[in-house]
């Protein structure tokens, strides 16, 4: 070996993820299977996993990565975990590859050995009411009883916004959502306050009442929902980014699953580069140069998975998680 080869493959050795960079991507290559993970936020399972359950739509997000891969999805097994420290401590144990559904911390990603990719959702702390209770501003809810669950973040943030806005309100900590859904629903609380994909989800649990309660229009803070892979997997982490960048710039360009085998067809710069005709994303990825019209065949444009996953289940809107174009964040990289 020359001294000039003896230096590259030292540099590569040192890179970050150097010589491991292509090792998941290539263990689901050579195995044709991916295992991913999924956070169902089980109620009750701690008090930092605050989101409602979104494992409809990390399971799409899952799909997607392995038809990205494998050009097909049969060799997709999901895992389903009730909390996020679970899912994490399967990919830092290597019993799955992907979990979708964390939020990212710096310690999470310190204490599981963990990178981040893009956010598939974002959720925000919301206030729901009865909509007879004429509640409809933070300023109506000086001197009221608002509920929450005790000594969660949520509890915390209520109290930081008000005192800072100077209303004066009654708080009722619950230790159980279970606890606290009820007293909502039968208005022990004039309100409730949590996650609101958490809220959401307790409110279709009302069935028949769901329709009686809605949010006030303040957001606090943001917790985005994103997918997690062992960090150094550089090459495995790109296909995920690009994979979740190619669902929301199909919604941007009208490309769905119903019309994607006709817009391979064209002749536009955009759905040149998404759809195969400009091979330069594929060859860099090392993927099919089909792949993203295979995703986008197989579970649809973003607009599309978060309909079926969260939007018609949860009677939730867009919000936060519209085009940027629409006044969202959901905003793809570029396809090149």
């Amino acid at each position: 070996m020359t001294r000039l080869m003896k230096i590259i493959v030292v540099a590569g050795l040192l890179l970050p993820g150097g010589a491991a960079c292509a090792q998941t991507l290539d263990a689901v290559r050579n195995s044709q299977r991916l295992i991913c993970g999924t956070v169902q936020n089980a109620d009750d399972e701690n008090r930092e996993d605050e989101h409602g359950d979104l494992s409809a739509l990390g399971g799409e997000i899952c799909r997607a990565v392995a038809v990205a891969i494998l050009g097909r999805s049969d060799g997709l097994t999901v895992q389903s975990y009730p909390s996020e420290l679970g899912a994490v401590a399967a990919v830092k144990s290597g019993a799955i590859q992907l979990a979708v559904g964390v939020t990212p911390s710096t310690e999470t990603a310190v204490r599981f050995g963990v990178a981040f990719g893009p956010p598939v959702f974002f959720d925000t702390q919301r206030i729901m009411v009865a909509k007879q209770s004429a509640i409809t501003h933070l300023a109506d809810l000086r001197d009221r009883l608002i509920c929450a669950i005790d000594l969660s973040e949520s509890e915390r943030t209520l109290r930081d916004e008000l005192n800072a806005r100077a209303i004066p309100f009654a708080l009722a900590t619950h230790s159980e959502q279970g606890e606290m859904d009820a007293a909502i629903a039968v208005r022990r609380c004039d309100a409730g306050t949590a996650m609101e994909t958490r809220l959401a989800q307790s409110r279709a649990n009302f069935h028949a009442r769901a329709s009686d309660f809605g949010f006030l229009p303040d957001r606090f803070g943001l917790s985005p929902v994103a997918p997690a892979y062992r960090y150094g997997d550089q090459a495995f982490g790109l296909v995920v980014e690009w994979t979740i960048s190619a669902l929301v710039e199909a919604e941007a360009l009208g490309v769905a699953k119903s019309n994607v085998v006709d817009a391979a067809g064209r002749t536009d710069m955009r759905a040149e580069r998404l759809l195969g005709r400009d091979f330069a994303t594929a060859q860099a990825l090392g993927l099919a140069h089909d792949w993203a019209a295979k995703v986008v065949a197989s579970v649809g444009n973003y607009g599309e998975i978060y309909q079926r996953t969260v939007g018609d289940p949860y009677r939730l809107d867009r919000g936060l998680n519209a085009l940027w174009t629409e006044g969202g964040l959901m905003a793809p990289m570029p396809m090149k």
